[in-house]
């Protein structure tokens, strides 16, 4: 009996070994675009991220942009933060930031308030935005980890990867058996 369920155990990682080769070899001879280009299947995959997130927030009527940004402010609510500030924290551009604030103000999400330069105001989340945002964020940290866990022991290379490529510093975990 065990040496059949050893036979099993074997026969079934080299069927494993075969598929995996099998796809390996598939997307190596293919001759589509989108699986031979790096940049595409990065945009394919930033499409499909953007896109659950966006199924995500649309059950709270908040687009992508307006999420980054109550996220933002919500990670940074310590702070006296401006729209300068949102933009270098979250990537976003600075002409969509400000449009999109003007939307969260409609919304009753957030409120502006002088700072001791007039050019600038300090964005603060209304109450009514930290009751949502502490909603939503673990609703879209938990699609974000349902997505990347395919990348398992993965995430942070390719994490490091991309920040490398943007010419970011990145952060390697040194192992501690030494």
């Amino acid at each position: 009996m065990e040496f059949l369920l050893l036979w099993h155990q074997n026969n079934i990682a080299n069927l494993n070994n075969l598929y995996t080769n099998s796809l390996y070899t598939n997307y190596m001879n293919s001759n589509n675009l989108i699986d031979t280009k790096l940049g595409l299947l990065i945009w394919k995959v930033s499409n499909l991220w953007q896109n659950l997130l966006r199924s995500s927030l649309s059950e709270y009527a908040l687009t992508l942009n307006e999420y980054i940004i109550l996220e933002t402010l919500y990670v940074n609510s310590n702070d006296l933060i401006t729209q300068v500030d949102i933009s270098k924290s979250s990537g976003v551009n600075i002409s969509v930031i400000s449009t999109t604030l003007d939307i969260l103000q409609q919304k009753k999400l957030i409120y502006r308030k002088s700072s001791k330069d007039n050019r600038k105001k300090n964005i603060e989340l209304t109450d009514q935005a930290k009751s949502l945002i502490k909603i939503i964020v673990p609703l879209i940290r938990e699609v974000e980890n349902d997505f990347f866990i395919k990348l398992g022991s993965e995430k942070e290379i390719l994490t490091n990867s991309i920040k490398l490529i943007l010419g970011k510093k990145i952060r390697i975990k040194a192992d501690k058996k030494l």
